[in-house]
């Protein structure tokens, strides 16, 4: 299923200077399905989905610095997150 945001997302993961993005629409029109179809074009996609996965959403308490968060990450999943090629998908904050 094509949408129109496709587009818009590629340009994203294609930018030297890409920073966090946020996606926000109407409830049950495909912002999740959009956002896995992109993880499938990066080498790493980590899902955490704050609903279902209550142990991940505590790595998310007290400080955020990106070091400690991405070895918590990496060691709950099983795989590493690499710098520019890993996809990390926060849903349902």
């Amino acid at each position: 299923m094509k949408r129109l945001i496709s587009k818009q997302l590629e340009a994203w993961k294609n930018s030297n200077h890409r920073k966090s993005l946020l996606v926000r629409g109407a409830r049950q029109v495909g912002k999740t399905w959009v956002i896995r179809e992109m993880g499938q074009k990066f080498d790493q996609f980590f899902e955490v989905n704050f609903e279902l996965d209550r142990e991940v959403a505590s790595f998310f308490t007290g400080s955020l610095e990106p070091k400690p968060l991405c070895k918590k990450l990496s060691a709950f999943y099983g795989k590493a997150v690499i710098p520019g090629k890993t996809l990390l998908f926060l849903d349902e904050i």
